[in-house]
């Protein structure tokens, strides 16, 4: 084949021709630079591999991690891990292999992501992430996606979402905007774990977490500053009333002082923010946890106490009365898992006081069915 031939066959006079045309209008300072880039913009985006393998978190427990490849660049991403799971919400894959991680292992997860996860998504467009998604959630037909694993769907939904973003050339959550449909952004509120307690920490508080929220910051940068702070101050505190030893700190990294007491942990945060100087630019939020320590139909304050277990029981009633109180002599914007994942009446009443945002876990790692399902149920 000639040199003309082959210009023929794709056309390629035309769309140089059209390249150095818009350089020329656009009066390119580098019209090679420029016009590569137009040539490159101007070639279909397409995933063209999808690579996975087993890293890792930053709790030393293996998950999945997926390198995206496109006709045009290579984007990278990891499923995020937690402590604990709703009986409503996408499982993880896990290998259940005792000898390897205690079980823990993502090796199934991987392999599926290598293979039928990578079959059904090579060719596709990777800024259209619904249809991404919905290849994947049409791939596992079961309700919790427990057969490819919610760990190698999510790995690989947030790839192609980075990917989709280079292509548009704008940034991450510009094109997540753009998919949900939004056209304003809204500054994000970082929340910092000062306090670790419940399932995450060795101490008696039968709380999962104490946060503080740095909701009246000028920037992301000023606020990533005042929670920084806080922490800092919080250690000081503890270290004071407590010692060294009070210092310790949980899975997330929030301080685990031996403390039992939901006031007690509240009065030492409140005392780490007036010494910030930001007092009422920063407002507190309570991951409770409250399904790591219901037994039928009470909270059980003392479950972490095997001497004290069972003696300092709750009715849904008295953790209502608990909060609203707490809300009032503090300020709580904010309260996740109040209740047992089932203990949906006292979720509702909660909600209704509209003292603070309340927060089911379950809500937020759901399907769309479990959804229809809590709307029912008026949550």
């Amino acid at each position: 084949m000639s040199v003309q031939e082959y210009l023929d066959k794709h056309m390629l006079s035309r769309k140089i021709e059209d390249a150095v045309n818009a350089a020329v209008r656009a009066k390119a300072p580098d019209p090679v630079l420029f016009i590569s880039n137009h040539m490159r913009k101007a070639v279909r985006c397409v995933i063209t591999k999808i690579k996975a393998r087993q890293i890792l978190d930053g709790r030393g427990i293996p998950t999945v991690e997926v390198d995206l490849y496109t006709n045009k660049g290579m984007y990278r991403a990891a499923a995020p891990g937690g402590t604990s799971t709703g009986m409503y919400g996408a499982v993880e894959l896990r290998d259940g292999e005792k000898g390897k991680y205690i079980g823990m292992g993502v090796s199934r997860a991987v392999k599926n992501v290598n293979e039928k996860i990578s079959e059904a998504l090579i060719g596709m467009d990777p800024t259209l992430q619904s249809q991404i998604d919905q290849a994947m959630i049409d791939l596992d037909k079961s309700e919790n996606k427990g057969e490819l694993g919610a760990n190698a769907i999510l790995a690989v939904s947030i790839a192609a979402c980075k990917a989709g973003a280079a292509e548009k050339e704008v940034p991450l959550y510009k094109h997540i905007a753009d998919i949900s449909g939004k056209t304003s952004a809204v500054l994000p509120v970082p929340a910092f774990t000062l306090i670790s307690g419940g399932k995450h920490a060795g101490n008696n508080l039968p709380a999962q977490e104490i946060m503080v929220l740095p909701i009246g910051a000028s920037s992301f940068e000023e606020a990533m500053q005042m929670g920084s702070e806080a922490y800092q101050h919080l250690k000081a505190v503890i270290s004071e009333r407590y010692g060294a030893i009070g210092c310790n700190v949980g899975e997330d990294g929030g301080f685990s002082p031996d403390i039992s007491s939901f006031t007690e942990v509240l009065d030492l945060v409140m005392e780490a923010i007036d010494r910030t100087g930001y007092s009422e630019r920063i407002k507190i939020a309570i991951d409770v946890g409250a399904s790591d320590f219901c037994i039928g139909s009470k909270y059980d304050l003392d479950f972490k106490s095997p001497k004290k277990s069972g003696q300092n029981f709750r009715t849904g009633e008295d953790m209502m009365e608990l909060y609203t109180q707490l809300c009032r002599d503090y300020p709580i914007v904010s309260i996740e898992e109040p209740f047992d994942k089932d203990d949906w009446e006292h979720t509702k009443s909660l909600t209704r006081l509209a003292i603070c945002q309340v927060i089911h876990r379950s809500n937020s790692e759901s399907s769309l069915n479990n959804y229809l399902f809590f709307i029912q149920k008026s949550i």
